[in-house]
């Protein structure tokens, strides 16, 4: 199966959410009792890709930055220096905040695990930010689990540790340049 084979829609009320299981409870309960609200509220907007009635694959994005206010999560100097590196972001273009878009949450059905469906959506999701003359963003950004499977997924998607202050915290800062989809 491929996402092109799926319906893609924004997620409304009218949508029953109720068999969807990814595997992680944290995951779950999001889908099924918070993306509505945070959509509602708009801090975060929650997109599906359903075969019919089933919820196959989710996520839900936001507007964030990165910004150099943040030291208490070891935002440093030598953090951003490293960033403007690593970035080839030209002296000239450096500025304190980074316009960021936040993916929030994601998960794919567990009977549709392993099979390279949570890739395609990786690859859907850092097009469909980019598309459509949406706000400027340089970063996607997101907290992963801090779990082996979790982090070689995104490493493998191209995300790349923002930190290493939080290596034994239970998630991760990665970062996504999308300046590379240039």
């Amino acid at each position: 199966m491929s996402l092109d084979e799926l319906d893609f829609i924004q997620l409304t009320d009218a949508v029953d959410l109720s068999s969807f299981d990814c595997n992680d409870d944290n995951i779950n309960e999001f889908l099924k009792e918070d993306a509505l609200l945070y959509q509602k509220e708009k801090m975060a907007n929650t997109f599906l890709f359903m075969k019919e009635d089933e919820v196959v694959a989710f996520f839900c994005v936001s507007n964030d930055c990165l910004n150099d206010l943040g030291e208490t999560r070891g935002f440093t100097n030598t953090v951003w220096n490293r960033l403007h590196r690593r970035q080839h972001i030209p002296n000239a273009k450096r500025i304190k905040q980074y316009p960021s878009i936040k993916i929030g949450r994601l998960g794919v059905g567990t009977k549709y695990h392993r099979t390279g469906l949570s890739y395609e959506l990786m690859q859907f999701i850092k097009g469909f930010v980019t598309l459509d003359h949406k706000p400027a963003a340089r970063f996607l950004i997101l907290d992963a689990y801090n779990q082996e499977k979790q982090i070689k997924y995104y490493q493998k998607n191209g995300f790349q540790f923002f930190l290493e202050s939080d290596k034994r915290d239970e998630t991760r800062l990665m970062l996504y340049d999308l300046k590379q989809l240039d």
